[in-house]
């Protein structure tokens, strides 16, 4: 009986041994696929969106942070107070944005000088370059004010949580609604009419 109960105690030693001496911490899975982010990539917002979002600087001043153009000059949207304002997020890889940009353009065209202006946002380096912007410009033949918002502090400063995603401001520089989506120059002018004209 005593030689029997021998090999199974040896056994179970052996088992126990083993498995003190493997101290290593458990693998994680997948460590570094949770971090990449592919490009063209989406812009991943401060909050993620629900139906009901409601960007904080609605009924506030629009944050006079510096943007730059394509040519390299500073400026900030608070520098356009007296004018109306359509002020698009929008980037050269995201589809809605391709198709409205024409729309912007016209509606630009058909305010003249001395209308509503639009200014155009965009990050050189979210999924696209500053050469990508231009040829984007380009190749639509815009003549909207580009602000290129390095970093995406505008982006934040405003709570942009989609694109393309439009704020409409008003003369004195406060930030009045804003738009989810793609648009048309009808649509902006239903919606500007809607906005500004009914106070």
């Amino acid at each position: 009986m005593v030689l029997l109960i021998l090999p199974i105690i040896g056994i179970i030693g052996m088992v126990l041994m083993i498995a003190s001496d493997d101290d290593s911490p458990p693998i994680s899975q997948n460590p570094i696929s949770d971090r990449a982010t592919p490009l063209p990539q989406t812009f991943v917002p401060p909050t993620p969106p629900t139906a009901t979002a409601q960007p904080s600087i609605i009924g506030h001043p629009a944050p006079a942070l510096e943007l730059t153009t394509l040519e390299g000059e500073s400026f900030n949207v608070q520098d356009y107070v007296g004018q109306r304002i359509v002020l698009n997020f929008w980037a050269s890889w995201c589809v809605p944005c391709i198709e409205e940009m024409p729309e912007l353009q016209r509606f630009s065209e058909e305010q003249g000088e001395n209308g509503v202006r639009v200014i155009a946002v965009t990050d050189p380096d979210n999924g696209q370059t500053r050469e990508d912007v231009q040829k984007f410009v380009d190749e639509y033949g815009l003549t909207v004010l580009i602000g290129l918002d390095s970093g995406l502090a505008y982006h934040y400063a405003m709570g942009v949580f989609a694109l393309p995603l439009t704020f409409l401001i008003d003369e004195t520089g406060i930030v009045r609604a804003y738009l989810i989506g793609q648009l048309t120059s009808d649509r902006l002018d239903d919606e500007i009419a809607r906005v500004f004209d009914s106070e």
